[in-house]
């Protein structure tokens, strides 16, 4: 895989994420599917990609209330009416818990660079123990 498209899955990942969240959202009354589903993946993503943490957490939380906005100028039948409040203090969720699993990934030795080295370790040790006889 290529620098240029494995730094685009930086940004298209949590992008994904967040539409997804935001448009099963539009369909759901209470904030707590939406708030729940940020928490969960703005941890994994802050692990996954530590350095850019904060930009995770803005790009999945930030994209609902453009869902919001969008889904109210198209008219789109929704069983709430959306407020713009709702959908910013969801950004919270998904920062805190992004910058949660940045420091998890700074303190725990289970690093995904560590895992695929550990991974192709294995690998190799199998490779060489199948060649004897």
């Amino acid at each position: 895989m290529t620098p240029d498209i494995r730094k685009s899955f930086r940004y298209l990942i949590p992008t994904g994420v967040g539409l997804l969240v935001a448009l099963g959202d539009l369909g759901n009354v209470d904030l707590l599917f939406a708030g729940t589903l940020l928490l969960l993946t703005g941890f994994l993503l802050g692990w996954w990609w530590p350095r850019q943490w904060w930009l995770s957490g803005l790009l999945m939380g930030g994209i609902l209330p453009l869902v919001q906005l969008w889904a109210s100028v198209a008219q789109f039948p929704m069983p709430y009416v959306p407020d713009p409040l709702q959908g910013l203090l969801l950004l919270i969720p998904a920062l805190l818990m992004a910058g949660f699993g940045a420091i998890v990934h700074q303190k725990t030795p289970y690093t995904p660079a560590a895992l695929r080295a550990r991974l192709r370790r294995a690998q190799q040790a199998d490779y060489h123990d199948s060649k004897e006889p």
